[in-house]
């Protein structure tokens, strides 16, 4: 069996630390129970923190590119690229993996919008499970259909910052007012971190010109 360096890592690692934790004389069960917890902390900590947290772009786009063969992750640089083909596998594959009632119907969301097919969003919104994604989607149904009072009613019920920001962005583009879109939007991004920023980053170069960077970073 070939390893990869990943793996090598993981068991010099393990190696060392029970060897530690045997020095020390700590109780079997406890030694595993930390090594378990550090072990997690050591593979898995970084990509949470690209994930959700990090907010210099260009280590994200690495990120994402370096695991291209992930759609989990992969369906991210897609919808920030427009790459029609490639969501539509991304989230073929997905649906294939992740057989849960709630992931299959914000993920088929996630295609029917990006489509622009707003009754298959308005049918598979009423199974999304997280309160903030369905309310995000109902109030982009609202306004797709003209209905802007109820989107503003739905906005204000939506908890993150930069989902309440990044649709009223889009109201005001809507209504023809650039300025007020553009600082929204600028507020959205701010308040945004990891794979999200990321997208809404490559969404608004295309929509605003004058944003083709964040914090001295282009891309």
């Amino acid at each position: 069996m070939i390893w990869n360096i990943r793996n090598l890592v993981v068991f010099i690692f393990v190696i060392v630390m029970w060897m530690i934790v045997d020095h020390l004389h700590i109780n079997n069960v406890l030694a595993f129970i930390i090594i378990f917890i550090l072990m997690f902390l050591v593979l898995y900590m970084p990509i949470l923190f690209t994930v959700i947290w990090d907010s210099n772009l260009k280590r994200i786009e690495k990120f994402l590119m370096s695991r291209k063969n992930k759609p989990e992750y992969h369906l991210f640089y897609t919808l920030a690229h427009e790459i029609d083909e490639e969501v539509e596998d991304s989230i073929r594959l997905l649906l294939q993996k992740y057989k849960g009632i709630h992931k299959q119907a914000l993920h088929k969301t996630v295609l029917a919008f990006y489509k622009k097919e707003i009754l298959t969003v308005k049918e598979e919104i009423e199974l999304i499970k997280p309160l903030a994604y369905k309310n995000y989607y109902r109030a982009i149904v609202c306004m797709e259909e003209g209905n802007n009072a109820e989107a503003h009613k739905i906005i204000h019920d939506i908890p993150t910052p930069w989902m309440r920001n990044a649709i009223l962005s889009e109201l005001e583009l809507k209504s023809n007012h650039y300025a007020a879109a553009l600082k929204l939007a600028q507020q959205a991004l701010h308040q945004s971190k990891g794979l999200q920023k990321y997208v809404l980053f490559k969404t608004y170069q295309r929509k605003f010109p004058e944003m083709q960077s964040v914090n001295g970073t282009q891309l």
